[in-house]
């Protein structure tokens, strides 16, 4: 999450060994959910520690994530931006892996690969970010490895850069999405620090407190969570300063008013100041978070703390995504999904069809 604003039962499959070529799909239709997601946060964790901007380990990241998406057929770009930051002139790298659908419409799935800087009190060489945000990396990494050639709609996976100093790398990103690109986008989903909180979070953006429509892939996202029996709540606005439903904090600002946006969090929005920063009532996290804390958001500590947490929680959010990524990219459901140019997709296309009319009334 980003350190510059206030921050912010799954079902049993039978486990086969993990192989990674190109085309990797077709592998992981024989994997678990989280598999490979939990694999990757432990490679992070423990090789890519550090990894904040202008660092050698940044640079390590990048290289290492490319050859990831390599790994699972794509051809990914770099979209390099410079900013300022202790004095420096730096340049990073927006990663993006597209996977071209039959139709004109996108769906924008991001993660930031950054770790949080050190500071003059803090040294944060060693931050293996676990939690911040090994989890929305690894969940990114096996989404993009599941998802099947020719979706109906276009997906786009971008890993961004410099999040933890502004949401720099998300913000030159969407500043330059061209206006048929927004018009297009049906939903940009943000995942960010999956792992350590008392509950999962799927939150809209700060928009969808006053245009509720913008809720709606929020909804379908606890809808299908609730279909798979996984525990997951929204943001129950106890803090006016952010409403009901609405997350903050993350990539997702950068998004939010030109397109509509769900986050995914672990969290505590009900503990603490009520405004997600608080993330656990656990008496062995000191302060109840392990934000940017090389000492807690870290593998040995979230082991010790939260056994089987990292498994659990890579699990059950891939779950959730890839279903919804398959929801939206079957053509055969039962209503489509919404054009989003006139009226905000005539009102999500009424609420995607009642949330495809209930899951097609409950299955």
């Amino acid at each position: 999450m980003n350190s510059s604003a206030k921050k912010i039962r799954a079902i049993s499959i039978a486990i086969t060994t993990s192989v990674f070529i190109p085309g990797g799909s077709a592998i992981a239709a024989n994997l678990a959910y989280g598999e490979t997601a939990f694999k990757e946060v432990e490679y992070l964790a423990t090789n890519l520690a550090g990894r904040s901007v202008g660092t050698q380990k940044e640079q390590e990241s990048i290289d290492y994530l490319t050859q990831r998406l390599e790994d699972f057929g794509y051809e990914p770009n770099l979209q390099d931006f410079t900013y300022e930051f202790s004095g420096q002139t730096l340049e990073s790298p927006n990663i993006i892996a597209t996977r071209e659908g039959t139709s004109d419409k996108q769906i924008i799935v991001g993660a930031h690969y950054d770790n949080a800087p050190s500071s003059s009190t803090l040294d944060r060489s060693n931050l293996q970010g676990v939690n911040d945000n090994s989890s929305g990396v690894a969940v990114l990494l096996e989404l993009a490895q599941r998802l099947e050639a020719n979706p109906e709609n276009t997906v786009k996976f971008v890993l961004f850069g410099a999040e933890e100093i502004g949401l720099v790398g998300s913000e030159y990103y969407a500043n330059n999405m061209s206006q048929t690109e927004i018009d297009n986008t049906l939903v940009m989903v943000n995942l960010d620090s999956l792992i350590i909180g008392d509950k999962m979070y799927f939150n809209a953006g700060a928009s969808a407190a006053t245009a509720p429509e913008l809720g709606v892939y929020r909804d379908l996202a606890l809808d299908i969570a609730a279909d798979l029996g996984i525990d997951a709540e929204t943001n129950p606005g106890l803090n006016p300063n952010y409403p009901e439903g609405t997350g903050c904090c993350s990539d997702l600002e950068s998004f939010d008013g030109l397109v509509p946006v769900l986050a995914a969090e672990a969290t505590n929005w009900e503990i603490g100041e009520k405004d997600g920063y608080t993330q656990t009532s656990n008496p062995n996290v000191p302060g109840g978070a392990t934000w940017h804390d090389p000492a807690t958001d870290n593998l040995t500590f979230i082991n010790e703390v939260f056994p089987g947490l990292i498994e659990e929680r890579t699990q059950n959010y891939t779950q959730v995504f890839d279903t919804l990524l398959s929801t939206l990219n079957d053509s055969n459901t039962s209503t489509s999904v919404p054009e989003p140019t006139t009226a905000l997709g005539t009102f999500i296309a009424v609420m995607i069809g009642g949330l495809l009319r209930k899951r097609d009334v409950d299955e």
